[in-house]
């Protein structure tokens, strides 16, 4: 069961966010920017806020698993270094144990932020497509995944996003650069 928690978490958010989902309908739509003709600058604009978004839930994510798991971190370090050469490798083992189950927590942390954050309003896709003609059951389902797409982005950290926008960036150029006679 404890080696299956991760996954029971996730699969209790997804199942809570499609509930969200279907039950607040129209409530749940993005109120960052509108669609318009011009959708790569959208996009970069919407990457730039989740950049800026993903700064600020790496950093309180940071001193927040520093203040929950630094002193077990420090417990184990301290028993690597007073171990005899026998008991060594046990202690380096339970210490990459331990950073493995920070990295863990620190992604589910991060996802759980990153849907926070995103059921709040703030979304990638959303103002970039107009779905007004949709029906509301392919709504739903593109608000869905907008949420899920942007809580993933959020908690992939800036440097993901940073690299996103470069993209964009890249595409943008090429393109002005091929209109320009």
């Amino acid at each position: 069961m404890k080696r299956y928690i991760g996954r029971i978490w996730m699969a209790l958010l997804v199942v809570a966010l499609g509930i969200v989902v279907v039950v607040q309908g129209d409530s749940l739509a993005s109120a960052a920017v509108a669609a318009d003709d011009r959708p790569f600058l959208t996009a970069l604009m919407q990457l730039g806020i989740l950049y800026i978004v993903a700064l600020f839930v790496e950093r309180s994510l940071e001193v927040l698993l520093k203040a929950w798991r630094q002193g077990g971190k420090t417990r184990i370090e301290a028993k690597v270094r007073a171990a005899d050469e026998d008991g060594r490798a046990a202690a380096e083992t339970e210490l990459r144990e331990y950073r493995a189950g920070t990295q863990r927590r620190a992604l589910l942390a991060g996802l759980t932020l990153g849907l926070m954050v995103s059921l709040a309003g703030v979304r990638l896709l959303g103002p970039i497509f107009d779905l007004a003609a949709s029906s509301s059951l392919q709504q739903a389902l593109f608000r869905f995944t907008d949420i899920i797409l942007t809580a993933g982005l959020i908690a992939g950290g800036s440097a993901a996003i940073h690299e996103l926008m470069a993209l964009i960036d890249d595409l943008l150029r090429a393109r002005r650069k091929r209109a320009r006679p």
